[in-house]
């Protein structure tokens, strides 16, 4: 799971540079994150990780910190 975590946040800060302080902070709640890096975000998440995240599986809930968008795709991953 760390490297998931790793991983996540290189892309914050390689692709959309910014830099999330702790893997458990809410990115919304902190205004880390807006909705044009959000819709960047999912992008390169889906690139980084190699499947896509359709309208049926998407929670917003899974993209509130780094931590949880890695459990998701931890989980994800394993279904792929």
């Amino acid at each position: 799971m760390m490297d998931i975590k790793s991983r996540i946040a290189a892309l914050f800060l390689e692709k959309l540079n910014l830099e999330v302080p702790a893997t458990e902070i809410d990115l919304l709640e902190a205004r880390i994150i807006d909705s044009l890096a959000f819709v960047e975000l999912l992008l390169h998440v889906e690139q980084e990780f190699g499947f896509q995240i359709s309208i049926d599986e998407f929670e917003m809930d899974h993209f509130r910190s780094i931590a949880k968008l890695a459990a998701f795709i931890s989980r994800r991953c394993e279904t792929v």
